[in-house]
C-alpha cells in the first residue's frame, strides 16, 4: 500500500499565550513518531479604518520579528520540523513580495526555505510561476477553501512549470472544513480511504490555534483519530519538504495550468 501522508500547521493570531501551543504540538508529535510543517506569516496588508474588510486581513497579527516567535521558529527547525513560508494575502500576485518575505523568514532560519503556502489559498493563473521565481520548490495551497477532498481529483503533486522544478502539493483535509461537516470524522476517513486508493499524498492542514482544546473543543480529538486511521492503513508520515524531495527524484510530467 503506497498511501503517503503529510501534514502541516498554519500560523494563527496568537497574541494571547493559550494560542501559543508550540511547545504542546511538538509534544503531541513527538508521541506519535511523526513531525510536520508550519507556515509562518509576515503579513503587510494596509489597514483602512474606514475600510472593514481590512480590519481582519491587518490587524492582530503576530509580528514575525518578536524575539520569542524567532526562538520558536529556531528550535522548531533545528529539532526536524519544516518551516516554510505562509504567504500574505496579497502576495499570490507580487512576486517581489514573496521574494521579500522568503528572504525574512530565511533571515530567521539560517538557511534556504523551500516551501509556501498562500494565505486564504490565494492563487491566480501566475501564482505558481511567481513562486518559482521567488525560489520556492513547492507550494501546498491547491485545495478547497469551505469542503474537503482532492480538488480536481488531484491525487499527488504535479509540476504546473514546464522549464524548472516546481511542485504543487494538493491539499485534502483543512481542520475548518473538517469540522464543519455533519459527520466530520466519518467523511474525513473517506478522503483517507480514497487517498489509499489513489495511492495518494494526503494532506492534513491544522493551524495550531485549534490545539487550544478550551476554544476549539473536538479539533485535537479529530485530529489524532486520523492520524491513527492513517497508521492504520500503513502510511508514512512525513513533512510536505521531505515528500517533495522524494517525488523530484521520481521527474513529475508537466502539468499545465487549467
Amino acid at each position: 500500500m503506497d498511501l503517503e501522508f503529510a501534514i502541516y500547521q498554519m500560523r494563527s493570531l496568537f497574541q494571547e499565550s493559550h494560542y501559543w501551543c508550540f511547545e504542546k504540538i511538538m509534544d503531541i508529535e513527538r508521541k506519535l513518531g511523526l513531525k510536520s510543517t508550519f507556515f509562518f506569516l509576515n503579513e503587510t496588508y494596509p489597514f483602512h479604518p474606514l475600510k472593514i474588510s481590512s480590519w481582519r486581513l491587518s490587524l492582530g497579527y503576530y509580528d514575525l520579528f518578536e524575539p520569542d516567535l524567532q526562538t520558536a521558529i529556531r528550535e522548531l527547525d533545528s529539532q526536524g520540523w519544516e518551516i516554510g513560508l505562509h504567504g500574505s494575502y496579497l502576495s499570490f500576485k507580487d512576486t517581489d513580495l514573496l521574494k521579500k518575505e522568503k528572504s525574512d523568514l530565511e533571515s530567521i532560519t539560517g538557511h534556504p526555505v523551500q516551501g509556501i503556502r498562500q494565505h486564504y489559498l490565494n492563487l491566480d493563473q501566475q501564482t505558481w510561476e511567481r513562486q518559482a521565481e521567488a525560489g520556492f520548490l513547492y507550494d501546498a495551497s491547491f485545495g478547497y477553501t469551505n469542503d474537503i477532498g482532492f480538488k480536481e481529483d488531484r491525487f499527488h503533486p504535479f509540476n504546473p512549470i514546464s522549464e524548472k522544478p516546481f511542485y504543487v502539493v494538493p491539499l485534502a483535509l483543512m481542520d475548518a472544513c473538517v469540522m464543519g461537516k455533519r459527520n466530520s470524522l466519518k467523511e474525513a476517513i473517506n478522503v483517507i480511504r480514497l487517498a489509499e486508493e489513489k495511492g495518494a499524498c494526503l494532506v492534513l492542514n491544522w493551524h495550531q490555534r485549534m490545539f487550544n482544546e478550551k476554544e476549539f473543543p473536538g479539533y485535537l480529538d479529530i485530529y489524532l483519530r486520523l492520524i491513527e486511521e492513517c497508521r492504520k492503513r500503513g502510511a508514512r508520515f512525513l513533512t510536505i519538504g521531505e515528500y517533495v524531495g522524494e517525488t523530484a527524484q521520481e521527474h513529475l510530467p508537466f502539468s499545465p495550468i487549467r
